[in-house]
């Protein structure tokens, strides 16, 4: 399987080369690149590359301007990086995998095995894989990390996020609540494509939970278990739009 690497730290390269040689026989490294945009020009004219390993935050092009520039694509696709906030987002890109560094030899192996039995896009698949980049399906989980480890949680229970300085405070539906060291930002950011909605600087809530409008200089929202948000006044006009209320 021809296989192209990107990453803008030479030692990332030349180590998951190494490690794909060491661990992957039926890789092919065809070429490495450390920048972004000697790797788009490559990837432009070898439209037969079946597999690309790319690193998120480089200079000049990150991984998702330097896709949204070759989009559509037929290669197979998974990122590398030392972050884990990039993981919803790549999901709108198709991608294989999402390997978080330092990379892990069996989740290295597990990914490449996934590349391999993944058949190639047809005519037909290629378009649907293009219309599915346009409007990605939402994922039914998030991971959250908490001090005590990693919580699967359904975005369906989400009620309502509630900021806490640097951390948030996440209400589920059963009564729980989890708390994560992320501002509310980087929590809309995961849920952006979802049914979530900021109705103030301190809260973001999952619209499905609505049960009531309470008029006000901005007003507030009733939750179905009773819970009372406030909603800021110049969120109030988006807010009564996407809840089909008129102003």
């Amino acid at each position: 399987m021809t296989t192209v690497i990107l990453d803008d730290e030479p030692y990332c390269v030349e180590l998951l080369a190494h490690l794909l040689r060491q661990h992957c026989p039926a890789i092919e490294v065809a070429a490495t690149f450390t920048d972004a945009p000697q790797a788009l020009q490559y990837l432009q004219t070898h439209p037969n590359t079946e597999l690309v390993f790319m690193d998120v935050e480089m200079p000049l092009l990150n991984a998702f301007d330097l896709l949204n520039l070759l989009h559509p694509f037929t290669f197979k696709l998974i990122f590398t990086t030392a972050y884990d906030k990039y993981a919803v987002r790549a999901i709108k890109y198709n991608a294989l995998d999402y390997l978080l560094k330092p990379i892990d030899i069996e989740e290295l192996k597990a990914a490449v095995q996934k590349a391999e039995s993944r058949p190639a896009l047809n005519v037909l698949q290629f378009k649907e894989a293009a219309k599915q980049y346009h409007n990605p399906a939402p994922p039914e989980k998030i991971a959250l990390h908490t001090q005590s480890g990693i919580d699967f949680v359904p975005v369906a229970d989400i009620m309502f996020c509630s900021s806490d300085g640097s951390y948030t405070e996440i209400m589920l539906r059963q009564k729980e609540k989890i708390v994560v060291s992320k501002a509310l930002k980087e929590i809309e950011e995961l849920l952006t494509i979802q049914n979530f909605f900021r109705i103030h600087h301190s809260y973001l809530l999952n619209l499905a939970f609505v049960k009531r409008y309470i008029k006000g200089s901005g007003g507030e929202i009733q939750l179905t278990n009773g819970v009372l948000l406030p909603v800021a006044r110049n969120r109030k006009s988006e807010l009564l739009e996407k809840l089909g209320i008129a102003g």
